[in-house]
């Protein structure tokens, strides 16, 4: 159980950052929502859609906003716009 949940938050870390990257989103920025950032992350941790986000991040070297099927999506327009996250 062990190896499985540190192999799980390790890829769920990299796909993180990398669609953070992608979406011109700052780790400082994102942290910065402090209890909204921790949901992010927890809901990242257990999203079981690590293919198509994977894809996803090496189709796309930057965009305006994240896929359809991200359950972060619209936290992260909202940090790339400067926004409110609610």
């Amino acid at each position: 159980m062990y190896r499985w949940i540190t192999g799980r938050f390790a890829r769920q870390a990299r796909l993180m950052g990398a669609m953070m990257e992608r979406l011109g989103v700052t780790p400082e920025a994102a942290a910065s929502r402090g209890r909204l950032y921790d949901a992010a992350n927890r809901r990242c941790l257990w999203c079981d859609a690590h293919r198509s986000c994977g894809k996803w991040i090496e189709q796309n070297r930057s965009a305006e906003g994240g896929p359809g099927f991200c359950p972060n999506a619209r936290f992260f327009a909202d940090i790339g716009r400067g926004g409110a996250v609610r």
